[in-house]
């Protein structure tokens, strides 16, 4: 474990020193004194107020985030990694009446000395003058007069969040809608996902429509049908073959006083356009039980989804487009780092086992809990295996355990700003990976201002 601490222990210090003031001092200048830091914040503190206070249709929010990151993820060697990244978001909010919204939402991302995802060679080296920004979303939001309906029409966010974000959670150009029934709340739209030679033989379009009913306070429940509808050989489903990939999905939530329980079933048919040889179906069931107590709460989460025995490997879930698979388990390895800007994302007993045909099951427990003083504790642990070693559409793997993580996350929050918090978690890998794979591990330190 020394060595861990060792390699975060550089970057660690970066982000702790460097952070509040929230910019580098320019080349030549004396380091600031703490007073100075102080006034800093207070002065960015009030700017936030005022903005939120002004007049103005428009109105900003986001978040900037500094990691420093120190990980070894490769089972075969121990050779580890450390960096530091940041990234800054901004939401512009125009409500223009009470019927009319534009939103655009951006970022900017830049790892320490690297490019990083945006276009242009010094985005985070030496003058970081690149092209480094990103247009997350861009929507006009009508609302229906003397209704409760509303129209999105634009690039705006779309997930299957009650189904683990499995299918998609992505930013999308479409158009969706929301509104009520009679007991139910209808949501659903239109997303182009690829468009090519603007011919409809080589598209990618999705569509999503879901039915949410509330029979009592106490109980609710939902019904989903989507269609990924894969004209294009760039093969989104992973198959380079055309299909049409239809879900049908059911979930239900019902919270008794401190306790709360849900589930959901989805189930995936995938039909292909030139021949049968891409027809498939799976399913995934996910299962929570969490109890509510003084500012805490414990999840317990159960996940399975069956192996691809078929002949063609056509029954088994495929990344189209999501990235943020199981990503609230407060897990950095096999779940997806919820915080993660531009490193590892996580996810290895999705991408590793349940799409590469070999199903998964998993049992999870994770929770949160507020201390004293604005000092916060998250954790979790969570234990994963391969539904089936040896499938019929993939290799034999050396064994069915993937292996249990364990992870922890403590902070602070500062100025009703920002917080500042040391997050890790350590991977002991299964016979999955071999007979004797090298265990995995995360560390981060970061500061996260939401505004």
């Amino acid at each position: 474990m020394s060595k861990i601490f060792k390699s975060i222990g550089a970057p660690l210090a970066i982000a702790l020193v460097t952070t509040p003031a929230l910019a580098a001092e320019p080349v030549g200048s004396a380091s600031p004194e703490v007073g100075e830091l102080k006034a800093e914040i207070n002065q960015l503190t009030a700017e936030v107020e005022k903005l939120k206070k002004s007049d103005s249709p428009f109105s900003v929010n986001g978040y900037y985030r500094l990691q420093a990151t120190s990980e070894s993820l490769d089972t075969t060697d121990d050779n580890s990694t450390a960096f530091v990244d940041q990234r800054l978001r901004a939401k512009i909010t125009g409500d223009l009446n009470d019927n009319v919204s534009l939103v655009w939402y951006g970022e900017v991302d830049s790892p320490w000395g690297e490019k990083g995802s945006c276009q242009g060679d010094n985005c985070g080296k030496l003058s970081a003058d690149g092209v480094g920004v990103e247009t997350k979303n861009a929507y006009a939001e009508l609302k229906v007069p003397n209704s409760d309906w509303k129209v999105r029409a634009g690039i705006q966010g779309y997930g299957f969040g009650k189904y683990e974000s499995f299918v998609t959670n992505d930013d999308m150009n479409g158009v969706s809608f929301a509104g009520n029934v009679g007991m139910a709340t209808l949501t659903g739209g239109w997303f182009k996902w690829e468009e090519n030679d603007r011919d409809s033989a080589d598209d990618v379009d999705f569509y999503m429509l879901n039915a949410e009913l509330h029979p009592s306070e106490m109980f609710h429940y939902g019904l989903t049908g989507a269609q990924i509808k894969n004209r294009s050989q760039v093969a989104l489903n992973g198959t380079a073959a055309r299909t049409d990939d239809n879900y049908v999905g059911v979930y239900a939530d019902y919270t008794a006083q401190s306790l709360a329980y849900s589930g959901s079933v989805l189930y995936k048919k995938a039909s292909g356009v030139d021949s049968s040889a891409t027809d498939g179906d799976t399913y995934m069931l996910n299962l929570y039980a969490k109890k509510h107590w003084n500012g805490g709460a414990l999840t317990v989460h159960g996940i399975y989804i069956p192996a691809d025995d078929s002949s063609n490997g056509a029954d088994r879930f495929a990344a189209n487009q999501s990235g943020w698979e199981l990503n609230s388990d407060n897990l950095q390895i096999f779940g997806t780092d919820y915080y993660y800007n531009n490193g590892s994302q996580g996810a290895k007993s999705v991408y590793d086992a349940a799409y590469q045909g070999y199903g998964l099951m998993g049992l999870m427990v994770s929770g949160d809990q507020e201390l004293s003083n604005d000092y916060y504790l998250k954790y979790g642990t969570g234990y994963f295996r391969a539904a089936d070693d040896a499938p019929d559409s993939a290799v034999q793997a050396n064994g069915s355990s993937l292996g249990t993580e364990v992870a922890a996350q403590v902070g602070k929050k500062f100025a009703g700003l920002y917080d500042i918090s040391l997050r890790g978690s350590y991977g002991f890998m299964g016979d999955f990976y071999g007979d004797d794979p090298e265990d995995t591990y995360k560390v981060v330190a970061m500061v996260n201002i939401s505004y």
